[in-house]
């Protein structure tokens, strides 16, 4: 189950407000998305310009302990391609208690951890 329909499946058995869980599914997803693009960042996992031309989408199976994250390039004027097509990047797992980050970025595809800085 999603978080989205877990919050909202609480919501109602606990006669919590379908708002207030739609709330904390935002705060968790902003949470997830600043997070993600931050271990880009540090880590180095793409280029300034890929940073500027990509996109981060908030993965329904996430859950409150781990957020999943796409990135997918941004095609348009300023970073060029077709703007009908949006290739998958690579995607992340975020533990969203402690940080850590796991990434399908190797040619397996297979989630790892987040590769040291790059210096």
């Amino acid at each position: 189950m999603g978080v989205r329909t877990g919050l909202v499946a609480l919501a109602v058995l606990c006669g919590i407000s379908v708002a207030a869980a739609q709330s904390q599914l935002e705060a968790a997803e902003a949470a997830a998305l600043k997070r993600a693009e931050r271990i880009i960042k540090e880590h180095r996992l793409l280029t300034a310009k890929q940073q500027r031309c990509m996109s981060l989408i908030y993965r329904d199976d996430s859950t409150a302990r781990t957020g999943k994250v796409g990135v997918y390039e941004v095609h348009d004027e300023m970073c060029g391609g077709d703007p009908n097509v949006s290739h998958r990047l690579f995607d992340l797992e975020i533990d969203m208690k402690t940080g850590v980050a796991k990434w399908d970025g190797a040619p397996d595809m297979e989630m790892r951890p987040v590769p040291k800085r790059a210096r």
